[in-house]
């Protein structure tokens, strides 16, 4: 249940990479999913971030996380939707070890933003050395019972620098409220030979122009970036990091056409459709999937 009382709301007068405080409007949408409020995503007219604003007060965001839709909390398998990111899922994890494995660093993994654990619990049984960071109460006792060790996210700060080998933040870095306070500490927090793998959404995807104020993984407010890929090596370089690798989520393009269509009052048809043409349309080349995954790495000395 929502409660009106408390949306208190925050404006961002800087742009949260480059500080610029000259933005202009870049789209208008809602949240489809729990308050059915209308947001506004702002782009910096120095730089072109686009990011949400205003938003939630950070003691009252975590009320447009309670939605069955948001099912990286809830575990839920009900309805087609949910089916279908747990068989994604599932698979994707796979994918996702044999990715951070062939890296050949130490096996000490640190997941930011865990959710339920899945992940961390299949690299654990793999002989990782694993940790997490969540900040929902509800996920961090599902991780329990799985007997994934997560914290919560507040203990971020607690981390010891040049400390982890890995660290990975699937469809997080867009929710991070405090980006260059907790992007500085988390760079700070890797080994010489560390790596930091992102994966979010890519606003420049056809699957984006193609929905417009529907396109799902704008999921305002709770994502307050919206990033491209230059968005990423911009705050990469920013950070001594470079982009090693980008990597295309073909699924996910499929995931969001299926949520954007039930916002727009579409159909499962025209999703199937449209993920595959997104998809037919972006390349390694371009960079433009619906969803990417950025290997970073600390730039080493010549």
């Amino acid at each position: 249940m929502f409660h009106v009382e408390l949306r208190n709301m925050v404006n961002r007068k800087e742009c949260p990479i480059c500080d610029s405080k000259k933005s202009k409007i870049f789209l208008e949408s809602m949240d489809y999913s729990t308050s059915k409020e209308e947001f506004v995503i702002r782009e910096c007219e120095d730089c072109n971030f686009r990011y949400t604003s205003p938003v939630p007060a950070e003691d009252r965001i975590g009320e447009y996380y309670e939605s069955e839709d948001y099912i990286s909390h809830s575990d839920s398998k009900k309805g087609i939707m949910n089916k279908v990111y747990h068989v994604v899922r599932n698979r994707a994890i796979k994918k996702k070890e044999k990715l951070i494995a062939s890296f050949g660093a130490e096996k000490v993994l640190m997941d930011i933003g865990c959710g339920t654990g899945d992940f961390l619990k299949y690299c654990q049984e793999k002989g990782w050395q694993c940790s997490g960071l969540e900040p929902d109460q509800g996920a961090r006792s599902i991780c329990a019972e799985k007997g994934v060790k997560v914290d919560n996210i507040d203990r971020l700060h607690e981390v010891r620098k040049e400390s982890l080998s890995v660290i990975t933040m699937w469809h997080v870095l867009e929710h991070v409220y405090h980006l260059k306070r907790d992007f500085e500490k988390i760079c700070s927090s890797l080994t010489n030979n560390g790596r930091l793998i992102i994966a979010v959404p890519n606003c420049s995807s056809y699957d984006a122009q193609k929905y417009g104020k529907y396109w799902a993984a704008y999921d305002l407010p709770i994502h307050l970036y919206h990033f491209r890929p230059a968005d990423l090596k911009r705050l990469a370089i920013a950070h001594d990091l470079v982009v090693e690798q980008i990597i295309p989520m073909k699924y996910d393009s499929f995931y969001v056409s299926m949520l954007s269509e039930k916002y727009k009052g579409g159909n499962l048809i025209n999703a199937f459709f449209n993920g595959w043409r997104s998809n037919l349309k972006a390349n390694r080349k371009s960079n433009t999937y619906s969803s990417q995954i950025y290997v970073l790495a600390k730039k080493t000395s010549s």
